[in-house]
């Protein structure tokens, strides 16, 4: 490990020292993340509900920051591009995540764990920053923002204050078309692929997708991965409320 290419560019980076997909850097960092938030969500669970509102703050705060410390640092080595604004899922998800912290807004909630559980999740293991040694303030970040968002997630879920319904499901959904709709256009325009609508990020499942469905053709098979994923995070609730009312009614 070595410091050298710690802020160089993409293409200055030496094939040995980019990280290989679930290769031993990777995993450590997926094993480091998972006992993080395991112990995040402990500690949470054992606050009050003053001091985890006070805590959600903090951990908000810090979480945006390093994205904003990224921007600032690709900004002042005179590399920053258009592509790095929040527009990605994981960015907006963020912007919601503040957004639920200072007004317990319901939609917000229910789509950091719909839509910013499992896309936090595929881009740590399908991360399309692997190109980048182990030590690079861009890839640092990237771990450390995605598993953060996800630590956001299951802290309000372990500790009951998060209950997933499924008939939020249609806002959701609704607020993720009233967004990527735009971005695909301003793609278009800016040479970017916020939401991953132009072109399927790197080694992702996204690039099976357009080679069975082609080009936009893997946004409807996307589409229907999205219903399949959310089948998963919901029908086990569904079922457990189901089982309580007829237990209850017995």
């Amino acid at each position: 490990m070595t410091l050298k290419y710690f802020f160089s560019a993409q293409n200055q980076v030496p094939l040995a020292l980019q990280l290989s997909s679930f290769g031993t850097a990777h995993l450590l960092w997926l094993l480091a993340i998972s006992v993080g938030i395991v112990v995040v969500c402990v500690y949470y669970r054992s606050l009050s509900i003053k001091k985890r509102r006070t805590f959600l703050k903090w951990f908000t705060l810090i979480m945006v920051s390093t994205e904003l410390l990224r921007d600032l640092t690709y900004v002042a080595l005179g590399t920053f591009q258009v592509g790095y604004l929040p527009f990605h899922l994981c960015g907006v998800t963020e912007i919601l995540a503040v957004i639920y912290v200072f007004s317990h807004n319901r939609l917000s909630r229910e789509v950091t764990y719909c839509l910013t559980l499992p896309g936090a999740l595929a881009s740590l293991l399908f991360a399309d920053w692997l190109n980048l040694p182990l030590l690079h303030f861009q890839s640092i970040q990237s771990f450390i923002g995605h598993g953060m968002l996800i630590a956001f997630t299951m802290m309000l879920l372990t500790s009951g204050e998060h209950r997933p319904d499924y008939k939020w499901l249609s806002k959701c959904f609704g607020l993720l078309v009233v967004t990527g709709i735009p971005l695909y256009f301003l793609n278009k325009v800016w040479g970017t692929n916020f939401y991953f609508v132009n072109f399927p990020s790197p080694g992702s499942p996204l690039v099976l997708f357009e080679q069975w469905a082609g080009n936009p053709g893997y946004i409807a098979v996307t589409a229907v991965l999205i219903i399949v994923v959310w089948a998963i995070l919901y029908v086990p609730w569904i079922v457990a409320d189901a089982y309580k009312t007829k237990k209850s009614v017995h």
